[in-house]
């Protein structure tokens, strides 16, 4: 995967809200909560033009029951993707570029709060946000084709942010 990190796009909120609105209508009643998370949803950080969203829903395995439905959504069903109680799914463009990142979670799952806690973090701390958006910057320029590389080399700095959000809560 191509890495591409690029300046803040305040229309990726409203890409969000037709994403959430998408999800509504499959997901439904099952659904307590859709938030915007990721760089995107950070406000003058550069990003991965890739619109996260979490959603809370209220049982995690009654997910599994829309996969056709999610499937004619064009979106790629990835099962847990390595974070246990997950479901995770990419959507591409027709270009093949990947436009979106769903995490599903259970409701009270800590993972919940570990993602709302960084982003909230970031956006009331815009120095860490500015450090974040050049570290992002550099390893990109740095793994322009290793998406791997580029996700280790955050890996240590989202660590300590996680930290300290959580501290705060």
């Amino acid at each position: 995967m191509k890495v591409e990190v690029v300046p803040y796009n305040p229309h990726w909120k409203n890409q969000f809200e037709a994403e959430a609105q998408q999800w509504l209508n499959i997901l439904n009643q099952d659904i307590i909560a859709i938030h915007h998370i990721g760089s995107t949803a950070i406000q003058n950080i550069y990003a991965k033009p890739i619109i996260d969203l979490l959603i809370e829903v209220k049982d995690i395995h009654q997910v599994d029951q829309y996969h056709e439905n999610i499937a004619a959504k064009n979106y790629q069903i990835m099962g847990e993707y390595g974070i246990p109680g997950r479901r995770y799914f990419r959507k591409y463009n027709l270009s093949g570029n990947r436009t979106h990142h769903i995490h599903i979670y259970q409701q009270y799952s800590p993972e919940i709060k570990r993602h709302l806690a960084f982003r909230d973090y970031m956006m009331n701390h815009s120095k860490t946000a500015q450090k974040y958006s050049k570290i992002k910057q550099e390893l990109a320029l740095k793994y322009p084709e290793d998406i791997e590389s580029y996700m280790d080399g955050k890996d240590q700095f989202i660590k300590e942010i996680d930290q300290k959000a959580a501290e705060l809560k």
